[in-house]
């Protein structure tokens, strides 16, 4: 084996996107997250701003706040945003197969470690923290303001991650047993980049 694909699912707040930058950098590695936003634009022929705002959700009338009954009687659109969301997901997917056979590289969230499950060069990894660690680093890094702001957001996106990624793999988001390797970020960014970067040498070198 020449090449390893290292997929990253992650909690929000927990790391998961520095890690998998870390990682890429260390290996000397292509890193693909925002920047697929390009690639899904092209290949779905959406608005990359579209793309940015509703990639990794579902489109649930629920999950956005809506009253099923109310959503009932506006169904055109709820229908735009089905087959938006479809285009995407199908995009996406052909997208992350193709830059798997291209070579090695880091790729994060959209459910790239189920679409490259049957890939021996695909080491799949879950990142994950306490809720304290993950509002803390919201705080820091987003653009929360207040401790209920950040609170917020953490639940909002870890729900529609967890819907998402359900939906589409039928899989339980965070399920140890669909990941190769799930690590805490309370070890330290670098650290967890490091047992990751073996883990990685160790599947070339297998």
């Amino acid at each position: 084996m020449d090449k390893v694909i290292i997929t990253i699912s992650r909690e929000y707040g927990s790391g998961g996107r520095i890690i998998g930058e870390k990682v890429a950098e260390m290996l000397g590695i292509p890193f693909y997250n925002h920047n697929l936003i390009d690639m899904i634009a092209h290949e779905s022929g959406l608005d990359k701003d579209y793309i940015s705002q509703w990639q990794e959700r579902v489109s649930s009338p629920m999950l956005w706040g809506w009253d099923a009954a109310i959503a009932g009687f506006i169904p055109e659109m709820t229908a735009g945003y089905y087959s938006n969301e479809l285009k995407m997901f199908e995009a996406q997917s052909k997208i992350i197969r193709d830059l798997a056979e291209k070579g090695s590289c880091v790729i994060v969230g959209r459910c790239g470690g189920y679409l490259l499950k049957n890939d021996p060069s695909c080491l799949r990894v879950f990142i994950y923290s306490d809720k304290e660690s993950r509002i803390n680093r919201i705080l820091e890094e987003y653009d929360a303001e207040t401790l209920d702001q950040a609170e917020d957001m953490l639940k909002s996106v870890d729900k529609s991650r967890a819907a998402y990624h359900e939906k589409y793999t039928l899989t339980e988001w965070g399920d140890y047993l669909n990941y190769d390797i799930a690590l805490d970020s309370k070890l330290g960014i670098d650290e967890c980049a490091k047992i990751i970067v073996e883990a990685a040498k160790a599947k070339i070198n297998k």
